[in-house]
């Protein structure tokens, strides 16, 4: 569709249905990713419409909508496999404004509300996730955790600022150990076959990514790996010069308590290499001659190159390391450009 029968729809639609046009068209735009083979949960949720339930002026609330198509999902598994739910519980240990309430009631269970918060909007208040203990057990736990100092929580949204509140973390690394810590700890309060939902966003800011997602614990057994779109944020309404890539998804990551005692933990390990001074069985001779060519600017003499790479472990398994790199550069005229005398160039700008 060109660009002026995309005006010329939108148009139309906003003369016909008024300033609620934008949502209709996300609505049927996003049906048939979130509605496929007669279900109504996808690995993909949208809703642009909010909905009623909680406080739409909390900053960082998510809709209804979600917890309330994760907790239809769990009632739905627990009827197909015939298991009792008089008794199904849904806990939230960071409630905000009480959307998880609202959504429990809508499907007629039991709900239970934990914030930081003194005074909550419902539930138990001044809970500290990071001390306290969980009292309850439950069937399903919808965690929905700050991201980051994103919004400021404690001295902002409420009260003075806590020493444990997630928002407050000096870095991100600190914030990612006790959100890991919290997540271990809640799955221990799950009952054998509940689940443990956890809404999380990507964070950009500074300059720096982060991805909580990536770096979040993964506990039990993985059932789903779901993409939210997210709609009507502050930032919406800015634009910016630098080239970046906007955050427009969450990610919820549902996670399954098939063992009372047995809990498969993976945590993320990340490390760095010294392509310098450490070999790996990925790396190549080509490609260690052309990296070592991009840290002297993109020219050298193979006698340099020779002499840079002496103390690699690559050149110590091989006595004739200097024959192997120059019959390297022979191999791959297209990346090595001669310009006499010994020299050779990269075929390309170094950045």
């Amino acid at each position: 569709m060109s660009f002026s029968e995309q005006e010329r729809a939108a148009q139309i639609l906003e003369k016909e249905f008024g300033p609620r046009w934008k949502q209709i068209v996300q609505e049927l735009g996003t049906r048939e990713l979130r509605q496929r083979v007669g279900k109504e949960l996808t690995s993909f949720m949208a809703f642009p419409e909010r909905g009623s339930g909680g406080n739409n002026k909390w900053r960082g609330n998510c809709s209804l909508e979600v917890v309330r198509a994760i907790l239809r999902y769990v009632l739905d598994c627990k009827h197909y496999y015939g298991k009792q739910t008089q008794d199904f519980t849904l806990l939230d240990p960071m409630s905000g404004s009480g959307t998880s309430q609202a959504a429990a009631q809508s499907l007629g269970v039991r709900s239970l509300l934990y914030d930081l918060n003194p005074t909550p909007a419902c539930g138990i208040g001044g809970w500290d996730a990071l001390r306290d203990e969980v009292d309850d057990s439950a069937d399903l736990i919808f965690l929905h955790p700050p991201y980051h100092n994103l919004i400021p929580y404690s001295g902002n949204m409420w009260g003075a600022p806590h020493k444990d509140d997630l928002s407050r973390c000096s870095s991100y690394p600190e914030f990612v150990d006790k959100l890991n810590y919290i997540v271990q700890k809640l799955f221990m309060a799950l009952r054998r076959d509940g689940r443990l939902a956890v809404l999380v966003g990507d964070i950009r800011t500074k300059g720096s990514f982060y991805s909580m997602q990536h770096d979040l614990i993964r506990v039990g057994a993985m059932e789903a790996f779901i993409v939210k779109g997210q709609y009507n944020c502050v930032s919406d309404t800015r634009t910016y010069k630098k080239p970046f890539i906007p955050v427009v998804t969450e990610y919820l990551l549902l996670f399954h308590k098939n063992d009372s005692l047995l809990i498969p933990l993976a945590a993320r390990r990340a490390s760095v290499v010294d392509l310098r001074s450490e070999d790996s069985p990925a790396l190549t001779w080509h490609h260690l001659i052309r990296l070592t060519m991009e840290e002297l600017g993109g020219r050298a003499k193979l006698s340099d190159l020779g002499d840079r790479l002496a103390s690699h472990p690559k050149a110590k398994k091989n006595p004739h390391f200097r024959d192997r790199i120059r019959a390297t550069v022979y191999e791959h005229p297209g990346q090595y450009i001669s310009c006499g005398n010994g020299f050779y160039a990269l075929n390309y700008a170094v950045a």
